[in-house]
């Protein structure tokens, strides 16, 4: 091979390789406002609750089925009673001696076969308590989107601006060499060029302060984040998502309502399950003395099986009351939920009245920055032959740069407009 043939084929191998870092870094390099949102959530330390409250509902279940294990009661006593059983009468032949002091030591064992559904009714109260908690945390945790909004959106305003700090030093130095030629050729002053220099320290010192801030902004949403986002690319958001057509509200808030309604049902089974009467079965052994025969005054095993049957007709005193509680409980919360609806939907209007207003203005400012920059240009063709001022140059310039900044601020108030009616409907 060549000398020539290698040259090339080196140039080849490191042309592809240059390829291929650019096409990672394009990769690994870009960031979106929902990749911030969904980083933020998961790095936010009341995340955590959620695994925690999952966890403490399955040991208060597990506790509340064991009550249909077996029941196993060890219970002794040892008295002296003042008086006893005596007979009236005498038997020839036969004593009837009770003692004044009595021991007795009884182990009892018992099974629940009907309990009026108050395990599962309980078991029921649990979850449902289990998830209301979830549902609370669900919409704290929904709290930090509103949060990366303000502050991924503020990134973006900020490299808007630096765009256009960008554009204007362009401008401005391509000025600075017109007004140098016209300087040599004798046809403008030194001072022209010096207003230009001016404006040039005048926009290095403000792309410093927009530096500055910038990198404030994304040290915040790092922190928010738990990542690091230095040297990354903020993706534009998309202005014509397609649930912009939607209307339905999907809100945490709403999960948290059906999780109350749900908890108070289960609140009502579990009500009407005290009035119900219970069934066991009992297995009982021990020893006293005296035994079951109470005419042997001796220390006597014996044992007694049978049903079991147990019924607090107590509960139903202030059952009616108790089930008009929980029935107010229930309206209030259906009320509560009609009402964030309502109220939802009247902000809706709101912003989308907003995002259609800030539409209407980015459609102007195209049109603005279109005249301002087609009478910059023609200052700048005035200036060289001597018609217009440095001083009316620069300010042509200046209404130029005014309308672009104007312009990005709009397409980011109208990027705040749609993620504001995001995250009220909840998409």
């Amino acid at each position: 091979m060549t000398v020539k043939g290698i040259v090339k084929k080196l140039e080849c191998i490191a042309a592809l390789l240059l390829a291929s870092l650019v096409f990672q870094r394009q990769a690994v390099a870009q960031v979106t406002i929902d990749s911030c949102m969904r980083m933020a959530r998961e790095n936010y330390p009341q995340i955590r609750q959620l695994n925690l409250i999952e966890e403490a509902s399955r040991y208060e279940i597990a506790s509340i089925a064991k009550s249909w294990l077996p029941h196993l009661n060890i219970s002794g006593k040892a008295t002296y009673q003042s008086d006893v059983v005596e007979m009236p009468f005498d038997i020839q032949g036969f004593t009837f001696d009770l003692p004044h002091d009595q021991y007795s030591l009884v182990g009892e064992i018992s099974q629940t076969i009907w309990d009026g559904g108050t395990t599962g009714s309980q078991k029921d109260v649990a979850a449902s308590g289990a998830r209301v908690q979830k549902e609370q945390v669900e919409v704290s945790l929904y709290a930090i989107n509103e949060r990366v909004e303000k502050i991924f959106l503020g990134i973006l305003l900020y490299d808007g601006q630096l765009k256009q700090n960008g554009i204007l030093m362009q401008s401005l130095q391509r000025n600075a060499r017109q007004a140098q030629a016209c300087i040599e050729s004798g046809t403008a002053c030194r001072s022209d060029l010096e207003m230009i220099e001016v404006n040039i320290l005048n926009c290095e010192q403000q792309r410093d302060e927009l530096e500055k801030d910038r990198s404030t902004y994304v040290a915040m949403l790092e922190k928010l984040t738990g990542t690091s986002l230095a040297g990354q690319e903020f993706v534009v958001p998309d202005e014509n998502a397609d649930w912009l057509m939607r209307d339905d509200i999907l809100r945490p808030e709403l999960g948290l309502y059906d999780a109350q309604l749900q908890q108070q049902e289960a609140m009502v089974r579990q009500l009407n399950s005290k009035i119900s009467p219970k069934f066991s079965l009992s297995l009982q052994g021990g020893v006293g003395r005296p035994g079951l025969n109470i005419l042997e005054n001796t220390f006597q095993p014996y044992w007694t099986a049978g049903v079991r049957m147990s019924w607090d007709i107590g509960a139903l005193y202030t059952r009616k009351d108790e089930k008009r509680k929980l029935d107010a409980q229930i309206r209030k919360i259906e009320s509560d939920r009609e009402t964030f609806l309502f109220n939802a939907g009247l902000d809706a209007v709101q912003m989308r009245s907003s995002v259609d207003k800030a539409r209407a203005l980015l459609e102007r400012d195209k049109k603005i920055i279109a005249l301002r920059e087609s009478i910059r240009s023609a200052g700048e063709e005035q200036y060289r032959n001597g018609v217009i001022t440095m001083t009316d140059l620069m300010s042509r310039i200046d209404d130029e740069y005014n309308a672009r900044v104007a312009e990005s601020i709009h397409r980011i108030q109208l990027l705040m407009a749609i993620y504001d009616l995001r995250n009220c409907m909840g998409y």
